[in-house]
């Protein structure tokens, strides 16, 4: 699936635009067979390959409106993965989106809180500080995103004064913890840890979505609070998604081994399991799962498998920043299968899902209103 992070996006966008008339390069041959073996893989399909050049010459030949909707039909659907259960077969009158300013995606930005009261905007300050606990330095590099805590021999004692990295709507920001442990906190989440662990435990608490590289330490283990679970690992690469307001808490494990402990049950799980909560119900649940489509946000793309339309703008919202209205109730259960590059406007995903599907939108400021076309 790496496929995607070379802005094959903007490629495969370039590639239905060419002119009609001519044969695919051996180059643009690679980028179609890359997509439908990946749409192969996202639908669970038998491995086999795709005659491209014949597929190309079906979509050839036509002209006009009917001939662009087939082939953003063909691209979205089959190419791209974008799939959709819901594909409006019937010509439609041409829709714009109509806009007052572009959305644009998210930045490195947050903010640190330290324990002394002091607040650092990271995106804004570069360089060491004093934390004014001793032995603890942090230094922040605004290029990468990324601040990290020093603890000198001479701090070594245990302590309890706690800092938060806060990381707002349109956010994204990374922290290496002064054990080692290397934590990328998504939008709209907060991370509160002690500047220096004890010597016999490491313990953070988070709200909101956090990716987990952790220090291996066979004499310290290290926990995650979430107001729903707890997790307990030695040292692995795992996810956690415990927003207040999302309908399932989820741990996914990438690689080594992490304890779930929610109430009175323990669930150990391996790598390409997670472990979901239905906090409405209570219900839960262990399942074998692509870690890619709960980790890929890291990798600088959303990666969605049957997704309701309503679940996607959720994760859409949070990253670039907007507020979503539906005329149409039934929009929210549309279903999307896709790989997108985050880092592009939010316009060009419209442009997709417009061109093939029954929805249009109507950007305005920060304000998105989703409706069916001709009602």
């Amino acid at each position: 699936m790496n496929d995607f992070l070379e802005n094959n996006w903007e490629r495969l966008t370039s590639l239905w635009r060419r002119p009609e008339e001519g044969e695919l390069s051996q180059e643009e041959k690679k980028i179609l067979q890359q997509q439908f073996e990946i749409r192969q893989a996202m639908h669970g399909l038998d491995p086999h390959r795709y005659d491209v050049d014949n597929a190309w010459r079906k979509i050839q030949p036509k002209r006009g409106r009917k001939w662009m909707l087939s082939v953003c039909k063909y691209v979205a659907m089959v190419v791209l993965g974008v799939s959709l259960v819901y594909v409006v077969t019937r010509p439609e009158p041409e829709e714009k989106i109509v806009r007052a300013e572009v959305i644009k995606p998210g930045r490195l930005q947050a903010e640190l809180r330290l324990g002394t009261g002091v607040r650092l905007a990271l995106n804004e300050h570069q360089g060491v500080y004093s934390s004014g606990n001793a032995g603890v330095e942090i230094v922040n590099d605004t290029v990468t995103g990324k601040v990290s805590y020093h603890v000198n021999k001479t701090g070594m004692e245990d302590s309890l004064v706690f800092n938060t990295l806060i990381v707002p709507k349109g956010g994204e920001y990374s922290l290496e913890l002064p054990d080692g442990t290397v934590v990328w906190v998504n939008s709209e989440s907060s991370l509160r840890f002690p500047e220096k662990f004890t010597s016999n435990r490491r313990e953070v608490f988070l709200e909101g979505e956090a990716y987990f590289e952790v220090k291996k330490d066979a004499n310290r283990p290290f926990y995650v609070h979430t107001e729903v679970g707890k997790v307990r690992v030695l040292g692995t690469a795992f996810n956690v998604c415990a927003y207040s307001n999302d309908r399932f808490w989820q741990t996914t494990l990438v690689e080594g081994s992490v304890m779930i402990n929610q109430e009175e049950k323990e669930v150990l799980l391996k790598p390409n399991e997670q472990y979901q909560i239905d906090v409405r119900t209570g219900k839960a649940g262990l399942r074998e799962v692509l870690p890619e489509l709960y980790t890929s946000w890291r990798d600088g793309k959303f990666y969605f498998k049957a997704y309701t339309f309503e679940e996607l703008v959720e994760k859409l919202e949070r990253w670039y920043d907007f507020k979503m209205f539906y005329m149409n109730e039934e929009i929210k259960t549309r279903r999307f299968s896709g790989v997108v590059n985050k880092y592009q406007p939010l316009e060009e995903m419209f442009k997709f899902l417009q061109m093939t599907s029954d929805v249009q939108f109507n950007v305005k400021g920060n304000v998105v209103t989703a409706s069916l076309k001709n009602r």
